[in-house]
């Protein structure tokens, strides 16, 4: 059905030329299966839809997709994301049986972040079975990566599609992590939340590199209550995603 509607939009050689040979190969088939539904969700509100788009006459880089939703023309690039933790630490074995257990610690905060606000971090390899980098500063590298693909003008969305993990992690990446400060008195303890200002969606420095980056779609194909989508919207972008874009996206994604 993905293919179908993606083919009513471009036709069948582009279709082919793009992914006939993609989806043949065991190494790229998850991600492009992923790659091929954000893009036909997206072509459910599009006009049109160009394939492998050049990303400038000097570079021979290209982005994946181009729609028109409205009247506005945006960029896509698409990435996966395989968080496999704990499954990629080795297993023990569990008292009195020889059942495998997967077990790890990692980082919720990334330790260079804890560093510049004065917060003590416990991000040291405190054992084989500890990853001292948090997985939304993975997710943010990702995001990173992805964004180099995209023009620096004009609409960018980026469609994540979460083969395994949690979308908590790239709300962290996006919005910054969030601590809890805890005070103890004599009469109770005290609690304050606070969101770091870490994100890429930060409105100072810390998201000045993700400014060309109008908004990120996330989506999970496979979940015990079926495919799951959220679409996040960057508020302080060089050129945000327009109000009837949001509207429209989110209504296939709702």
């Amino acid at each position: 059905m993905d293919l179908k509607r993606i083919e009513v939009l471009v036709g069948r050689q582009s279709l082919s030329k793009t992914y006939r040979s993609l989806l043949r190969d065991q190494n790229s088939f998850w991600n492009i299966l992923h790659e091929i539904h954000g893009i036909s969700l997206v072509g459910k509100v599009s006009s049109t839809l160009e394939l492998k788009v050049p990303l400038g006459e000097s570079s021979n880089k290209d982005f994946d997709a181009r729609a028109n939703i409205l009247g506005t023309s945006v960029n896509m690039e698409c990435t996966t994301r395989k968080d496999e933790f704990p499954f990629n630490f080795p297993p023990t074995k569990g008292p009195n049986t020889n059942v495998p257990v997967y077990s790890g610690s990692r980082a919720i905060l990334d330790p260079h972040d804890a560093r510049k606000l004065g917060i003590a971090s416990e991000s040291e390899n405190r054992n084989r079975l500890h990853i001292a980098t948090p997985e939304s500063t993975v997710v943010r590298q990702i995001l990173t990566e992805e964004l180099s693909q995209l023009p620096q003008t004009g609409i960018n969305l980026i469609l994540f599609g979460q083969i395994s993990g949690s979308h908590e992690d790239l709300e962290t990446a996006l919005f910054g992590p969030i601590v809890v400060d805890f005070v103890t008195n004599s009469k109770a303890v005290e609690s304050t939340t606070i969101q770091l200002p870490h994100g890429a969606y930060d409105a100072g420095a810390n998201g000045d590199p993700f400014r060309p980056l109008s908004g990120v779609l996330w989506f999970k194909l496979f979940s015990i209550t079926g495919p799951k989508y959220k679409l996040y919207p960057n508020p302080n972008a060089t050129s945000p995603l327009p109000h009837e874009v949001i509207a429209s996206l989110e209504s296939v994604v709702g």
